[in-house]
Order: structure tokens, then sequence, then C-alpha cells
């Protein structure tokens, strides 16, 4: 008869709502479980939209930064052709002044050595003819002698206008390429700043979930088994073959363009050697254990100097030093295949990201 009663008034107590304390408990254990997902369903929003941020300020920093190149190529292309047109001029008046010392000496030849004067040269003349001769010879060769000093003066002259011209092409070059560096210099900026939040906001999520958040861990390779030769912001196009030094030479590599002291780090595993020239500057030689070669130049410093290297390791920093002084700092990179002749790195480099 007991156990009836308890049956049912537990009965009672679960339809009437009266046994509360294990609902209470599972509510509340939901409810926290929900708000501690929220920080993590909302992070991933935010760093997917700091990553759109970064692609569109990459992408704007890639045109701003092709643009300055192109300037600054330019612009190199000018100074070359002034140093072209000086080395003219300091020819020609070395001409003129040969020149002129040549007429100068025909004329003490022919008029003082041995005391013979122009009267006699034309007075000795056995007959009327032979003097004829001999003052159309006289006139002909001070004409040469003249009209040779004309064509140096008219060159000269017209090399002075061609150098005024440079000059003036030179300074609006100048301008133009000092704009350009100034807008590329910003959006360079923000994309660091912007990295950074990212950063932050990533390594945020990653302890949210239980991970780290250091941020100096090794970059990844991608999917050609390869780490990015430069970790930080950057920008980069296809220059292989263009025109260098007012077309002396040809670009044999890529320049990876960023901020001075930008981390540069191995993309394979393999031995450097380090070799300073006033070309290159300071520069590593990277051999892989595959047998390609890798040549980074123009570094700042470096991090490792030879022996032994993993990929992804800090290896030198981004910089302009050799035959880049005064540039815009950043990476010339080569790859050469076993060891051999020099390749196109771009695509190489589009899928190493």
């Amino acid at each position: 008869m007991n156990s009836k009663v308890e049956y049912s008034s537990m009965r009672t107590s679960l339809t009437s709502g009266t046994f509360h304390g294990p609902r209470i408990a599972i509510g509340v254990a939901l409810l926290i479980v929900l708000v501690a997902a929220v920080p993590a369903m909302a992070a991933p929003s935010k760093v997917e939209r700091l990553q759109s941020q970064l692609a569109d300020i990459r992408a704007d920093l890639k045109k701003a930064g092709s643009a300055y190149d192109k300037a600054y190529w330019k612009l190199d292309e000018t100074q070359v052709r002034i140093d072209k047109i000086d080395a003219q001029i300091e020819q020609s008046e070395a001409d003129l002044v040969e020149a002129r010392v040549l007429l100068g000496g025909r004329v003490n030849g022919m008029y003082r050595a041995e005391h013979v004067d122009y009267l006699n040269v034309l007075l000795d003349a056995s007959s009327f003819e032979e003097m004829v001769t001999r003052l159309e010879f006289i006139r002909r060769v001070n004409q040469a002698d003249a009209d040779a000093i004309e064509r140096v003066e008219v060159l000269q002259a017209r090399l002075s206008r061609e150098r005024v011209t440079l000059e003036a092409e030179k300074v609006e070059r100048q301008a133009a390429a000092a704009s350009l560096k100034k807008q590329r210099d910003k959006l360079q900026k923000g994309l660091k700043a912007k990295r950074a939040e990212y950063e932050r906001v990533a390594g945020e999520l990653n302890r949210a979930r239980g991970g780290s958040s250091s941020s100096s861990a090794r970059a990844m390779p991608g999917p050609n088994g390869m780490v990015f030769p430069v970790r930080g912001a950057n920008y980069y196009s296809d220059t292989w073959g263009a025109s260098r030094s007012g077309g002396r030479r040809s670009h044999k590599g890529t320049d990876i363009m960023a901020a001075r002291g930008t981390p540069c780090v191995a993309v394979l595993s393999g031995t450097v050697r380090s070799k300073s020239s006033s070309l290159g500057g300071k520069t590593i030689w990277l051999t892989a254990d595959n047998g390609w070669q890798f040549y980074y130049a123009h570094l700042d410093a470096y991090k490792v100097t030879s022996g032994r290297v993993s990929a992804g390791q800090v290896i030198g920093t981004v910089g302009d030093t050799g035959n880049a002084k005064g540039g815009s700092p950043h990476l010339h990179f080569e790859i050469h295949p076993g060891g051999g002749a020099a390749v196109n790195p771009y695509p190489y480099l589009r899928r190493m990201q």
C-alpha cells in the first residue's frame, strides 16, 4: 500500500513540474555550453573578414607596387641615357681638342716649319698651274679640318640639347616615382597593421579551441612543397627578362618587395653559404637536399651564414644592399633546378602560397 502511494506521488511530481532539480541543472549546463561557444562561433567570421581585407589590401599593394617598379626602372633608364650622353659629350670634347691641335699643327708645319711661310709655298711653284694646285691643296686641308671641328661642335650642341631634355624628363619621373612610392608605403603599412590584427584574432581563436596562440611557428609549405621565401607583408610580379640598367642586362629572378628587416626563410631544407658582392650585396645560396639551388640577394642582415637549415627557418632579412642601395628594399630571388641555369621563379612562387 505504501509503495503505491510513493509511486503515485512521484508521478504527480513529474507531471505537475514540481520536480525541478535535474531540469534546472541540465538547462544551466546547456546555457554554459552555448555561451562558451558564442566567441568560438563568432571568431571565424571575424577571421574570414580580416582575410578578405588582407586580400583586398594585397591586391591594391601589388598594383601600387607594380606601378612604382615601372616608374623606378623608367627613371633608371633615363639616368642610363644621361650617363651615356655625358660619356659622348666627354668624348666629343676630346675629339674637338684633338681636331684643333691637328689644325694648329698643320698650320705651323706649313707656314712656320723651317721658316717656310704661306707666300713662299705658293711662289716656289714652277708654274702657275702648280701654284694653283698647291693653293687648292692648302684650301682643302684647311677646309677638311674646319669641317671636322664644325661636325664636333654640332654634335656637342645636339648632345647638350638632348641632355637638357633628359634632365627635365628625369625630374618628372623622379616626382612620379616618389608619389607612387608614398602610395605603396602607405598600403604596405596598412597591410602590416591588418596582418597584426588578423594574427591576434587567429591566436584568440586557437586559444579558444585549446591550441597555441604563438605566431612564431614556421610557415607551412605551399602546394609545391616549398615555403614562400619572405615571411611578412610583401608583393611581387613576373619581371623575368625585364630590362635592367638601361638594357645592359635582363632580370634573371623575381623581386619580392617588402619592408626592410622582413624575415627571409629557407624554401626547402638543405645547406646555406653566404657571400657578399657589389652586385648582390649580402647574399645567400641555399642548396636543397634535392639538389636545387636558391639565391637570395640584397639582404639587410644574415641570420644564418653557413651550415644546415630547415624549411621555413629564418636565414636573413630583406634589405637593399649591393646595387639596390638607395632603392626599395626587396629580396631578389632566383631558382636553379638541379643547380643549373636560373629559371623564372614566378610560377613556383605562386604555388608556394
